[in-house]
C-alpha cells in the first residue's frame, strides 16, 4: 500500500511536466555522409497559454547524430536562435547543469543535450496570435556544418492596454489667458485714473 502511494505521488508530480511538453520533433539529415540532426522538445511557449509582458522560452535539444570531426579540423560549437514573427533573431544560451552530456573532442565543450530556459520580453508585441521559430546551427571550427529551423509554434499575447495620459494644458492657452487678464487689468487701471481726475 505504501509503495502504491509513493508511486502515485511521483506520477502526480511528473504529469504536469509531461502534459505541458509539446511533441518532440526531429530535424536534420537522415542520410548521406556525416549526417547531423537533433530532436527538439518545446515546453513553452504554448498555444494554450496567453502571455503578457514576458514569455518563458523553454525547450530541450538532443543531438542524435554527429559529423566525423577528424575530416574537418576544429571543435564543435552549437549556436541557437529564436525568431518571433518577422522580428530580428534573438540568441539563447543553454543552461549548464550536471546532466549535460559533452561530446568529447580536443578543445571542445559541445553539449549533446542542451536545455534552454529564459524569459523573453513580449511587451512590444501586438495583442493576438504570433509565432516563434527556433534555429539550431552546428559549427565545426568556423565552418557552418548544419543549420536547421523548426516549424513555427503559435502563441498568443494579451498585454494590458496602456493608460492614456492626460493632455497637458496648452501653453498657448495659458499665455492667451494671462495676456487677456493683463489687458483687462490695464484697461481698468486707466479707467479708474480717468475717473479720479474727473472727480478731482
Amino acid at each position: 500500500m505504501r509503495k502504491t502511494a509513493i508511486a502515485l505521488c511521483i506520477l502526480i508530480f511528473l504529469v504536469p511536466s509531461i502534459a505541458n511538453a509539446q511533441t518532440t520533433t526531429h530535424y536534420g539529415r537522415d542520410s548521406g555522409v556525416n549526417p547531423a540532426g537533433f530532436d527538439l522538445t518545446i515546453y513553452s511557449p504554448s498555444n494554450q497559454t496567453t502571455y503578457a509582458e514576458t514569455m518563458l522560452l523553454k525547450f530541450n535539444i538532443t543531438w542524435t547524430t554527429y559529423p566525423v570531426v577528424h575530416q574537418i579540423e576544429g571543435p564543435l560549437n552549437g549556436k541557437y536562435y529564436y525568431n518571433i514573427d518577422n522580428n530580428p533573431p534573438g540568441s539563447v544560451v543553454s543552461n549548464q547543469s550536471a546532466s549535460d552530456v559533452i561530446y568529447i573532442t580536443p578543445s571542445n565543450n559541445f553539449t549533446v543535450n542542451p536545455s534552454f530556459s529564459c524569459l523573453v520580453d513580449v511587451s512590444g508585441l501586438a495583442n493576438g496570435n504570433h509565432e516563434i521559430v527556433l534555429k539550431a546551427s552546428l559549427y565545426i571550427g568556423d565552418y557552418l556544418y548544419f543549420n536547421e529551423s523548426s516549424v513555427p509554434t503559435l502563441f498568443s499575447i494579451q498585454n494590458p492596454e496602456p493608460t492614456p495620459k492626460p493632455e497637458p494644458f496648452p501653453a498657448l492657452v495659458v499665455g492667451s489667458v494671462i495676456f487677456a487678464v493683463a489687458v483687462v487689468g490695464l484697461g481698468l487701471l486707466v479707467y479708474l485714473k480717468k475717473r479720479h481726475r474727473v472727480k478731482g
